[in-house]
């Protein structure tokens, strides 16, 4: 039942369980403490995404059975970061990643979708399209996670706590601007989540270094 609710095929079930090996393996010190925040994000996010299902079933945007590539879209600039010893850089990308799933799925709810490409309204769902909603939803995401990461991690200071939900937003909208690309047929939903957790995790790395 654990893993239904995580949205997952079969082999999206596998690749969730690599990513948190990895994660877990990886991670030194902090191994449980970079776990535990990854669980924020996939609880989260699943409450958001089944938020409203019935709405988004009738439109014709809710997912069912994510594959493997999603999962390793959100997991491998974390993975990363991890392996390059940025614990700021892991923090940046859980941040965008989860900011773009709460401004992806209750942003589908209400509003109207700007796309970023023309500026001009579009339909629910669509690739590089962002509402007002959405964005707000996404600062509260990224929020969450700055809140767990205030205290999972008790050398991280609270200015630090306070920008972190805007290098989240910031890199949910760096995700959106890729998928202005993908609506010319370049790149796809994965690399549209891989750029957004790039941009996120080299903001924090540059801020946090800069404001220690």
């Amino acid at each position: 039942m654990a893993l239904q609710l995580l949205l997952l095929d079969v082999w999206g079930i596998l690749a969730s369980i690599l990513v948190g090996a990895l994660i877990y393996f990886l991670g030194g010190a902090f191994a449980v403490e970079y776990l535990i925040l990854m669980f924020v994000f996939l609880i989260a996010g699943t409450a958001v995404t089944v938020m409203g299902k019935e709405k988004k079933e009738s439109i014709g945007i809710y997912e069912y059975g994510r594959s493997w590539q999603n999962v390793l879209a959100n997991g491998l600039v974390p993975i990363i970061a991890i392996l390059l010893n940025m614990p700021h850089a892991y923090f940046g990308a859980i941040a965008s990643i989860t900011a773009d799933k709460f401004s992806s799925e209750i942003g589908s709810l209400g509003g109207t979708p700007i796309f970023l490409g023309n500026l001009k309204p579009a339909k629910k769902g669509t690739s590089g399209a962002v509402t007002l909603m959405g964005t707000i939803a996404g600062l509260i995401g990224a929020e969450i996670i700055a809140i767990s990461v205030y205290l999972l991690f008790p050398g991280v200071r609270m200015g630090h706590v306070l920008l972190l939900p805007f290098i989240g937003v910031v890199g949910s909208f760096a995700d959106s601007v890729a998928g202005i690309f993908e609506t010319q047929g370049i790149g796809n939903k994965a690399t549209s989540n891989i750029a957004g957790a790039v941009c996120g995790a080299i903001m924090a790395e540059l801020f946090f270094s800069m404001f220690r």
